[in-house]
């Protein structure tokens, strides 16, 4: 009885695994989670400290293919959601020194390639579009990791994922060097199979 109670539940355990384990040999497409995805950043001011915000709306797909290494990820991001915690300085971030959310609504990032490490991306070249300007990045993509989610049992993917950028690359050249050129990004990433 012990032994057969034994297997059953490691034949439980298995078939729980495996199946949030997405399948070798097929393109396997996320939407991405709003509630689990945030945009974040940080910049220095006046050389004394660091300044952070958040976006709190964004949304995208991701296909990922790890059996041929390919992949492509689109992520909308609202800029008007962007958030410091404080409302002046949300303020002078979104207006028309910094984000200018009135004339450009959404920053938006595009993959062409998605590189793979041990059958897990670890990272994706695209282009960033802000204030209507695109430029190639490289978004470094850590601790890709799946399951299934605890109450639907959906398969879930995440993953954290970092990037550095200019902002004067993008014209936004309000203020440097008093508040810093380069902008960190990190994003937590959560993301749904269709």
């Amino acid at each position: 009885m012990k032994a057969h109670l034994k297997r059953s539940a490691v034949a439980l355990f298995c078939a729980s695994f495996c199946a949030s384990i997405p399948a070798a040999g097929t393109a396997e497409t996320f939407t991405l989670d709003p509630g689990h995805t945030f945009p974040s950043f940080e910049i220095r001011h006046q050389g004394v400290s660091v300044m952070r915000g958040k976006f709190k709306r964004s949304q995208g797909r991701v296909m990922l293919d790890a059996e041929k290494q390919t992949g492509t990820i689109e992520v909308h991001v609202d800029a008007s959601s962007g958030d410091t915690g404080h409302d002046g300085l949300n303020q002078k971030l979104l207006g028309p020194n910094f984000f200018r959310t009135a004339q450009f609504p959404e920053i938006l990032f595009q993959s062409d390639a998605v590189e793979f490490k041990d059958g897990k991306p670890v990272s994706a070249t695209g282009t960033l579009t802000l204030l209507g300007i695109a430029k190639p990045i490289t978004l470094e993509i850590r601790d890709y990791a799946c399951t299934l989610q605890f109450l639907t049992r959906r398969p879930l993917c995440g993953a954290d994922v970092h990037a550095v950028i200019k902002r004067s690359d993008f014209g936004m050249n309000y203020a440097i060097p008093l508040i810093g050129d380069e902008v960190k990004l990190a994003i937590e990433v959560e993301g749904f199979k269709d």
